[in-house]
């Protein structure tokens, strides 16, 4: 049996919805509390304007990615199981709340340049730590030396494309692409 939504699932399940058919602009409270089939009192109990609901949505977002950095990601691990680890993360997390991130690519391209810094300042401690990780390899001799933020760097934009490809082009990423992917950011492309 599966649980009942409350009133602000309902809501933030709506606004999502709506963002992402409608753009974050044209939607309405009105239309939110249509689609949620709530009043407007319960809209304002839970939320001071559609700012604020989407605002919950990126909190949600950002404390499962933070649950999912701490639980899978750990600096004792070894480099190719670290990296495994924070790419397939990252994945789990950007997929499974890929209209929100597809919403919030959009909206940050309006963005001024400080705003768009603070939109990401709730994750960037964990890319910190991911950093921190490579610096403390490359240190370690582990890694040649190079900018543990391009490292950072080469797993999101693997992220990235596989959101990408498995979005646009219904081509699900595999388990050997992972492999491939951390085989690719670890030894590079070219044949020893």
């Amino acid at each position: 049996m599966s649980k009942r939504k409350t009133k602000r699932e309902l809501l933030l399940e709506a606004g999502l919805d709506l963002f992402c058919e409608k753009g974050f602009e044209k939607t309405t409270i009105d239309d939110i509390i249509a689609r949620a089939d709530c009043g407007k009192g319960t809209f304002y109990r839970y939320f001071d304007n559609k700012d604020s609901l989407y605002s919950e949505l990126e909190n949600e977002f950002n404390t499962l990615f933070r649950q999912e950095v701490n639980k899978n990601c750990h600096s004792g691990m070894g480099l190719r199981q670290y990296t495994t680890a924070a790419l397939t993360t990252f994945l789990r997390v950007f997929r499974k709340y890929q209209r929100l991130g597809m919403l919030r690519f959009i909206r940050e391209q309006s963005l001024e340049p400080d705003a768009r810094k603070a939109s990401i300042s709730p994750i960037m401690p964990y890319l910190m730590e991911m950093r921190d990780y490579f610096a403390t390899a490359i240190t370690s001799g582990a890694v040649r030396n190079i900018n543990p933020e391009n490292v950072v760097g080469l797993i999101i934009g693997a992220t990235h494309f596989f959101l990408l490809r498995d979005f646009k082009l219904n081509l699900p990423y595999s388990p050997k692409d992972i492999e491939d992917t951390v085989d690719i950011i670890l030894n590079g492309v070219a044949r020893p």
